[in-house]
């Protein structure tokens, strides 16, 4: 869906979506601690480093907040992040979590699912993401592209070690 739009501050910022999926060989809890090992991010993200209360998938809890900033020398913007739920996968029994992003110029949510299958796991990343300033006519463009990107993020973090 696109031209969604959410109202807040006197603020309306338009929404596009997108979904990543990988199936790793990766056992559901490794696919699980690999994609929210924040620390990774700042590893495998061009110019963005990620600050926060907790760092860790095993220490994330609802309500921690994280803080990517993606920045070129002084200019750049803080892309602010709440953890609403998280539930970690165990045994036959899928993970999720739902992030809500925050920030002046990044606005939306995260909904990443983790569910063991035979072959190791099943990995889906849904976003409803907007960015201020960008009219909804673009929706289709934002989703391409934030989809490859965080598709490709994602196949990095997995294969970290």
């Amino acid at each position: 869906m696109t031209g969604v739009t959410e109202a807040r501050a006197r603020q309306t910022v338009v929404m596009a979506d997108f979904e990543v999926h990988l199936d790793p060989s990766l056992p559901a809890p490794e696919a699980w601690r690999r994609i929210l090992d924040l620390r990774a991010h700042t590893a495998v993200i061009p110019l963005t480093t990620v600050t926060g209360d907790a760092m860790v998938a095993d220490d994330l809890v609802d309500g921690s907040r994280f803080v990517a900033r993606t920045s070129l020398g002084p200019v750049g913007f803080d892309d602010v992040m709440v953890v609403d739920s998280i539930v970690p996968p165990i045994g036959t029994t899928a993970g999720s979590a739902r992030i809500r992003k925050e920030g002046r110029v990044v606005r939306g949510f995260i909904e990443l699912v983790v569910t063991p299958t035979e072959a190791g796991s099943s990995v889906r990343w849904r976003q409803h993401i907007g960015v201020r300033g960008v009219p909804a006519i673009l929706d289709p463009v934002v989703s391409r592209i934030a989809r490859a990107a965080y598709g490709s993020t994602l196949r990095r973090l997995l294969a970290r070690g």
